[in-house]
């Protein structure tokens, strides 16, 4: 059917990105260094994520889930995020950061036959729960930035009609990793 995605070929693709993250990221035993998987949830997206801070003040994070575009709030497309993250504050219980987003969302719309790439900064603040602190609760905030365009021409006249779709504006997440060590 057209305007279906083909969802083997993108869950394999992840496969590949996730085993990569596990491959090129070290799992660490202290307080400092922590890999953690959960969820991310946005005003328009629910992601799956892979956390990693490889020391107190750098991380990076890995999350793919449904999307939607500013204009229809319809969970019907698809997005992989990454961010990379720089702790400016750490202490046992918590960690203050800040970072950049990229993202890239599949756009399903059978009449529009581009996807969405977009990015922006972002700043949050992690806290640290349970008796071994594994487990992250965060809250973050910041913009984001990413707009497509396109023109379809009617044929016999010289009228064209220009579409486009754009990222939310406002990056808004609530998160839950659990931590291994």
């Amino acid at each position: 059917m057209p305007g279906i995605y083909n969802f083997e070929v993108k869950i394999s693709g992840m496969k590949k990105i996730i085993v990569l993250f596990f491959c090129l990221t070290s799992i660490y035993s202290s307080a400092q260094t922590l890999f953690g998987a959960g969820f991310d949830i946005s005003p328009n997206a629910a992601r799956l994520s892979l956390r990693n801070w490889f020391n107190k003040t750098s991380g990076f994070e890995l999350g793919f889930g449904p999307s939607a575009k500013l204009e229809d709030f319809v969970f019907d497309d698809i997005c992989i995020q990454g961010k990379y993250m720089m702790g400016f504050r750490y202490d046992r219980y918590s960690r203050t950061y800040a970072g950049v987003i990229a993202r890239y969302t599949f756009i399903n719309d059978p009449r529009f036959h581009k996807n969405l790439p977009s990015g922006g900064i972002f700043a949050g603040n992690e806290w640290y729960l349970g008796p071994y602190r594994n487990q992250g609760i965060a809250i973050e905030g910041g913009v984001i930035y990413g707009r497509i365009s396109r023109q379809q021409y009617i044929e016999g006249s010289n009228v064209s009609i220009s579409d486009y779709y754009k990222e939310f504006p406002l990056y808004l997440a609530f998160s839950y990793k659990f931590y291994f060590r």
